[in-house]
């Protein structure tokens, strides 16, 4: 038996089934979001397993009553996001920002973090300052058009401990409607989350790894009046030749099967929808790659109601259940921003909600990767907010 961080496996639990649920795991010691530092056992996973097969065969094998599923939906919906509110706490000392962050996308200031035994707001725990591991700001350029020094969070390409995408953190708070006001300390200075966001702007030419996925999240929740800009290099910017280079991109080569890519577009699109410009150039190439994106995703959709875990590529299964969570959740993040009000009541769309409330009550008590397990909550605190009221937790 062998110990890495918080996590003890052995190499009996490492076959079909297992292996996903435990990857992050191996990879480094900050992985778990569950309110328990031990993981789920193989009893309790098999039960789990054989639980929802059992479901499948039965319920597949014939005809289900959506209307019947759509009338429970909202309490289901309700009841599953604040059973994960209240039952995984993280902790500053055993979770990376990578984890917390993706916790507050979900759950914003609500989300609760342990600070040496004290629940604080992890959101006011780490723009005043806080200390975790992968959480580091610090000062930027002198920006012109506000004349402040703007603000800047590390990039770690690939990280799952620090900021993994440019503008990720940044896109995270816009998602959150977190103030442009909002005070952010870093090395003992004080900023704004809107220093943050005309750094990101000012940004754009110089990106180090050519991806502008959050950025375009980012710059369109905060700035959704401003057209364009001056960047770093001093020419003007704007929104649409962001949105064309990431319309070119393989999905299937992206992270997450390239679903923040387009959700990123999906922001690209209802900006320029917002004001009422043609969907030419960029523009054009933004909208096809939603659109296409949006009825591939509906055309390989399993029978049980889950999406596929290769995205819009082709069909896809796993008997992993955190393999489809993560698939089945990132992909309803994407369709609960990009479909219109009316299509969220379709009957494909409710069947994977349901599905994917299903897969959370059962592994409540499991040891789950926070990527997955966190834009899974945030696609459905979306869903609910757009289908039925803004939810309150």
């Amino acid at each position: 038996m062998k110990t890495i961080g918080i996590v003890s496996f052995s190499r009996s639990w490492m076959r079909p089934g297992y292996q996903l649920l435990y990857c992050a795991s191996l990879v480094l010691s900050f992985t778990g979001c569950n309110s328990k530092l031990d993981s789920i056992s193989e009893d309790q996973l098999d039960s789990a397993l054989a639980a929802t097969n059992n479901v499948d065969e039965t319920k597949t094998s014939r005809v289900r009553d959506i209307a019947s599923i759509d009338s429970k939906l909202e309490g289901r919906l309700k009841a599953v996001l604040k059973d994960n509110l209240a039952n995984r706490i993280l902790s500053s000392e055993t979770n990376a920002a990578w984890q917390i962050m993706h916790g507050v996308i979900a759950y914003g200031d609500a989300l609760p973090l342990d600070v040496g035994g004290t629940r604080r707001s992890a959101t006011d725990f780490l723009l005043n300052g806080g200390v975790v591991q992968g959480w580091e700001l610090a000062p930027g350029d002198m920006v012109p058009s506000t004349g402040r020094q703007g603000l800047k969070a590390r990039l770690e390409p690939g990280s799952y401990i620090g900021q993994g995408h440019v503008d990720q953190w940044l896109a995270i708070l816009s998602q959150i409607n977190c103030p442009l006001t909002r005070v952010v300390e870093a090395r003992d200075q004080k900023f704004t989350v809107l220093d943050w966001a005309r750094q990101a702007q000012f940004d754009v030419s110089s990106n180090p790894v050519k991806e502008y996925s959050w950025t375009i999240i980012a710059l369109t929740r905060y700035f959704p009046d401003e057209q364009s800009w001056v960047a770093k290099d001093g020419k003007p910017w704007t929104l649409e030749p962001l949105a064309e280079f990431e319309s070119q991109q393989d999905l299937e080569q992206s992270p997450c099967g390239g679903m923040h890519r387009l959700m990123g577009l999906a922001h690209a699109v209802e900006f320029r929808r917002k004001h009422r410009g043609q969907m030419t150039g960029g523009w054009k190439l933004a909208q096809d790659k939603v659109d296409d994106s949006i009825r591939r995703i509906k055309q390989f959709q399993n029978a049980d109601g889950t999406f596929s875990t290769n995205h819009t590529t082709r069909p896809g299964t796993s008997t992993d259940l955190s393999t489809t969570i993560s698939s089945t959740g990132h992909t309803i993040e994407f369709l609960a921003f990009a479909l219109t009000a009316d299509q969220l009541s379709e009957p494909w769309l409710v069947r994977a909600v349901d599905r994917l409330c299903h897969l959370l009550e059962i592994t409540r008590n499991a040891d789950l990767d926070c990527g997955g397990l966190y834009h899974s909550l945030n696609g459905l605190k979306l869903y609910y907010s757009r289908r039925y009221e803004p939810l309150q937790l």
